[in-house]
């Protein structure tokens, strides 16, 4: 489920710890999207990602492997009958 964004001062972002577990996981190990801290009411969030970079990641990364977990390709099968002839 892609989470909604939080406004503050006109930036929109989402913490990591606001996030449902799979995504969380998956971000954590994730370099490539930017960690920004946001001060509120004196109060540092840190771990936070701007929303428009959550929304990349979300449609381009996290959708796509979802997608390819949830609808495996079909895999064909052989079956063979072997003859054993006993002596």
């Amino acid at each position: 489920m892609k989470v909604q964004a939080t406004t503050y001062k006109g930036i929109e972002f989402v913490c990591l710890q606001d996030l449902p577990a799979d995504q969380q996981t998956l971000l954590q190990h994730n370099d490539d999207v930017e960690r920004i801290k946001i001060l509120i009411d004196g109060k540092v969030s840190s771990n936070c990602i701007q929303y428009k970079d959550y929304a990349y990641w979300y449609a381009m990364i996290f959708m796509k492997s979802v997608s390819s977990v949830e609808t495996p390709s079909a895999v064909l099968v052989e079956l063979t009958e072997e003859v054993v002839s006993k002596n």
